[in-house]
């Protein structure tokens, strides 16, 4: 009788378990492509508010055209661009470490700021001074050095813009520590790494340090491939599932405007991307279950209540007769 009863559970069990497991199984995967969805959703929004964070920050503090092209710095004296120079370096001495005016050869004619020495240098065989000079406009470069963060060096020709053959070059280096600021705060709340990428693939800054640790690291595979798709489709922002070594990642990537920086969040996509929403389907389908074991044994008291019990009742009933 015993056998009996664990084979009528089993079997009603195996009965309602088998569709609701492969129900379930669906949810599950269904679930997870919407956490993808939502997941990607809100990183391109962080990014594309990131970029725009950046690309203000970076005309608003980091934008030596104002000098560059202003007559009253171009005409002044020597004597007088110093002081400009220096002024602008209090100003912000967190942001500015050095100017350095250059002939139109690229020598340079005056240095100020904190790491002035009495040896002028020769910019004139620098990549950085050649594409100045080759486009007519403000160019700039990212240096990474080992113990400090990185530092953006720009060259910007001094002319008012009208055409005129520049008088010269300003260069300018200032450091990035500023901007990547914003990276560690916004990637506090980011379930993989938020960061900064250069023109050359390299990372200014990114919220899990590796800027910091290894200066002028190359940036994840995954995110250069996700900056080298946007590029090629003419993009200012891009997201995608994008599989490396059969490891799939979520990235959005976002181009800061008037750069060819982009601001990147990469998320591992074999982890739950939304908790909450993970532990409720899981909690939902162990429900289901137990529900199903407690059913089964209602079924088995029910079957015996009015099948075995009224099955006997009959048996008595015809034998009553019989005997009569």
């Amino acid at each position: 009788m015993n056998n009996n009863k664990y084979k009528f559970l089993a079997a009603v069990a195996f009965m309602f378990l088998l569709p609701f497991l492969i129900l379930s199984r669906h949810f599950i995967i269904g679930n997870k492509e919407l956490e993808k969805k939502d997941a990607l959703a809100y990183m391109e929004l962080r990014t594309r508010i990131v970029a725009n964070i950046a690309a203000d920050l970076l005309k608003l503090n980091y934008d030596v055209s104002k000098f560059s092209s202003a007559e009253g710095f171009i005409n002044a004296s020597m004597e007088v661009r110093k002081k400009k120079l220096e002024s602008r370096i209090k100003e912000n001495p967190s942001i500015y470490s050095e100017f350095s005016v250059l002939d139109v050869s690229g020598k340079e004619v005056l240095k100020t700021g904190s790491a002035v020495s009495k040896d002028l240098k020769d910019y004139s065989k620098s990549e950085l001074f050649k594409t100045a000079v080759s486009e007519r406009s403000l160019y700039g470069a990212v240096e990474y050095g080992e113990y400090t963060p990185p530092v953006l060096v720009l060259v910007a020709p001094l002319t008012n813009g009208r055409g005129d053959k520049a008088k010269g070059f300003l260069l300018a280096r200032m450091s990035l520590a500023y901007i990547g600021e914003i990276v560690r705060v916004m990637g506090r709340n980011s379930p993989g790494n938020m960061g900064f990428v250069d023109a050359g693939g390299q990372l200014i800054s990114d919220s899990l340090g590796h800027s910091i640790i290894s200066p002028g690291i190359k940036a994840p595979d995954e995110v250069l491939r996700a900056v080298g798709a946007a590029i090629t489709e003419g993009l200012d922002d891009f997201k995608n599932e994008v599989s490396l070594k059969g490891r799939p990642y979520l990235v959005s990537v976002a181009n800061i405007s008037g750069t060819r920086w982009w601001v990147f969040e990469v998320v591992d996509a074999t982890r739950p991307l939304n908790y909450t929403a993970a532990f409720w389907a899981k909690r939902v389908i162990i429900i289901g279950i137990l529900l199903i074991l407690i059913f089964s044994f209602i079924s088995y008291k029910l079957a015996q209540r009015w099948l075995v019990s009224g099955r006997s009742n009959l048996d008595a009933k015809q034998s009553g007769n019989l005997d009569a």
